[in-house]
């Protein structure tokens, strides 16, 4: 088949489309990525066989400018290690909400007219939306083509909005309509947790969708002191490690407060560059003991070295919207693959992973004392490290590794090719 996947990011540090992409090449379907433009990286790129397009949205240049124009400087943040205050919600007035769907229309229009008429010149077989702010655009090109339509919720988008995001009520209503009206019209709906497959067959009346965790390469342990190296590490101190986004409901301020109190340790966090990551950065800063390390960015396909040179990772997902409560965490599979044990919240997934492995180590997210609490456990105690390690390993290896979870992926598109008929 052709496939013609949508992504609402550059898309070279989104392991989920990437390898979902790869894994399909490698089963003789061809596939197109379109996504955005990103800061050095070309329009154009071939990656393992996969065709990465990235198109600007109409405007973009000068909508960078104006950005540019009437953005205001930047106020020095505190060295405070403690999460940023959420803003209280207004009540939303009819007009405002009128006012946000047609600027939520608006924007989208800008994505959706290039990207819509080059995913029609692809002439696909099926359109792949990741997440919602791509069904449209998916659905758009399925329908005109006779195509195929896929969609791969990486969320439980509507209620991430609402309830992480903070989006304004309008812009929810116009997202939870576009989701009930087009969910349904999917000839494949795909997610990365039971949890949520489970949502969005209650919500929409859906066949349950098809679960697709996001986990990790499977290949050969790395044997590595890459991180050590990087911060000048004594070796008989053990590094606990972060690598995601740095984003509200992650624990990451309170894991920065955790520090303070396992002095013997060191606590590295990797991610992309956000504004947070600043917030992290000056709570390093005012680490009591100096034993904080926030890294510049490292692309995705180089991690593994990297994380496998820690001796634990943590996973401090906090259930502060339901999608969150549902989801099965991307980089605790990447933890497991590196081996090593994982200091986690107790959400639904972490906790049937740790009952199922033995390699998780569950702690209050929210409490900084609790946190501490787990990390000292591990940290003294290197043979009870080591064994849950190996147990993460070996999990990995027989049952959470991308070629187990991608073989679903490539079964369903089988059938769908097998299949006559568009959306």
């Amino acid at each position: 088949m052709k496939i013609c996947m949508f992504v609402r990011n550059p898309i070279s540090n989104d392991p989920r489309v990437k390898r979902e992409a790869e894994h399909l090449v490698r089963a003789g379907h061809a596939v197109t990525v379109i996504g955005r433009p990103g800061p050095g990286l070309p329009r154009r790129e071939t990656w393992h066989g996969v065709q990465f397009l990235r198109i600007p949205r109409i405007g973009e240049r000068t909508i960078e400018i104006f950005k540019r124009i009437v953005r205001r400087p930047a106020k020095a943040s505190s060295p405070v290690a403690a999460p940023p205050a959420k803003p209280e919600r207004r009540p939303a007035t009819a007009i405002g909400k009128l006012i946000a769907r047609l600027g939520t229309h608006l924007v989208e229009m800008t994505y959706r007219i290039p990207w819509v008429i080059r995913g029609l010149l692809l002439k696909a077989d099926a359109y792949h939306a990741h997440d919602l702010h791509m069904l449209q655009a998916a659905h758009l090109c399925a329908k005109i083509g006779h195509a195929k339509l896929v969609y791969d919720s990486h969320e439980l988008c509507v209620d991430w909005l609402e309830n992480k995001c903070g989006a304004h009520p309008g812009c929810v209503e116009l997202w939870a309509k576009v989701e009930a009206k087009l969910a349904p019209l999917a000839d494949l709906v795909i997610t990365g947790s039971g949890g949520i497959a489970d949502e969005l067959e209650r919500m929409y009346g859906i066949r349950r969708p098809l679960v697709v965790r996001n986990c990790a390469p499977l290949g050969p342990a790395v044997a590595s002191d890459k991180l050590r190296e990087l911060i000048g590490g004594d070796a008989g101190r053990a590094i606990i490690l972060f690598i995601g986004g740095f984003i509200d409901g992650k624990g990451l301020y309170e894991l920065t407060a955790a520090a303070d109190m396992v002095p013997e340790a060191d606590f590295v966090f990797i991610g992309p560059e956000s504004p947070a990551k600043e917030g992290i950065r000056n709570a390093a800063r005012a680490a009591k003991h100096g034993n904080v390390f926030v890294l510049p960015f490292i692309p995705v396909d180089e991690l593994p070295e990297y994380t496998s040179s820690a001796d634990a990772g943590v996973a401090l997902i906090q259930p502060v919207c339901k999608s969150y409560e549902l989801s099965a965490c991307l980089k605790i599979h990447d933890y497991l693959m590196a081996g090593l044990p994982i200091i986690a919240s107790p959400i639904d997934y972490h906790r049937r992973l740790g009952e199922e492995t033995g390699a998780v180590l569950l702690v209050d997210p929210f409490d900084p004392g609790d946190i501490a609490r787990g990390i000292r456990e591990l940290v003294r105690d290197p043979e009870r490290r080591r064994k849950m390690g190996a147990r993460a390993r070996e999990w990995a290896e027989k049952k959470y590794n991308a070629l187990h979870e991608l073989e679903k992926l490539t079964a369903a598109y089988h059938k769908l090719g097998g299949s006559s008929g568009g959306s």
